[in-house]
């Protein structure tokens, strides 16, 4: 809690005016704002696996790798970027469907991250599909309800022309403002208090899950135009949501390393 605090003083004093752009540029956001907070025997151990490698570089790796031909990218990693929470249910209760689900994704890499006799290609590997789940998990459409893919069937219309709910909030919102990632971080981190970062720390994914799908009232619109009403006051839902999933992603690896002093 003094590592929040004492950034969030030095962020507020530096960070830069955006000069207005979660596909690529939400995921690099997560891992730019995750390096922020991480401690520094944790920046070590994550240097030890990926070298020169940020956690904003690495935070696209698994979506590249699911355009290889190898079924195990195609198809078995698919269900892992993801959680289905039917309506009035928590994670809990709807329990890990047999083919695996994000979270379950996360406690597989977590043990091979941990596993120190493991290859450094595995650890390594793991480790970036870490930093890339949690940040699809901030996204509240990646706690999907069942019934329409996450919004990927939720067909709505924008500027005239027909899209779906999924990809408005994974990358239409985003780049809208036009900026790139480092302003994007910049932005957000000079908009959270010390109290809010504090809470949003947590490393319990079954907690940003549980969060991130009671927020489906407020994503999904009440019409199926999207109007400007909705795009402006989806802003700030937005913005909670990237900055929380850099959080999260920071409080798992902190927790993962267990080099924190509290």
């Amino acid at each position: 809690m003094r590592f929040i605090r004492a950034f969030l003083a030095g962020a507020l004093a530096m960070a830069s005016t955006p000069a207005m752009a979660w596909g690529p540029t939400g995921h690099r956001v997560s891992g730019a704002i995750a390096d922020r907070f991480i401690c520094g025997n944790t920046r070590l151990e994550i240097r030890d696996l990926l070298g020169v490698e940020t956690l904003a570089d690495a935070a696209n790796w698994a979506d590249y790798m699911r355009m290889q031909s190898d079924p195990y990218w195609s198809k078995t990693t698919f269900n892992w970027h993801f959680v289905t929470i039917p309506d009035g249910k928590t994670y809990t209760q709807a329990g890990v469907p047999p083919q695996g689900d994000a979270v379950s994704a996360l406690a597989k890499f977590r043990a091979v991250v941990r596993d120190r006799v493991a290859p450094i290609a595995a650890r390594r590997d793991a480790l970036r599909m870490i930093v890339h789940i949690a940040g699809d998990l901030g996204q509240p459409l990646h706690s999907g309800n069942g019934r329409d893919r996450g919004g990927n069937d939720e067909i709505v219309t924008l500027r005239g022309e027909q899209t779906n709910l999924h990809t408005i909030w994974d990358s239409t919102l985003i780049d809208s403002e036009q900026m790139s990632y480092t302003e994007w971080t910049d932005y957000l981190l000079a908009r959270i208090t010390s109290e809010q970062a504090i809470a949003w720390s947590t490393p319990d994914p079954v907690a940003w899950v549980d969060e991130a799908r009671a927020l489906h009232p407020r994503v999904y619109p009440k019409s199926k135009t999207i109007d400007g009403d909705y795009l402006y006051n989806a802003r700030p839902l937005l913005h909670a949501q990237m900055t929380k999933s850099g959080l999260h992603l920071a409080a798992y690896l902190n927790d993962l390393f267990g080099h924190c002093s509290r």
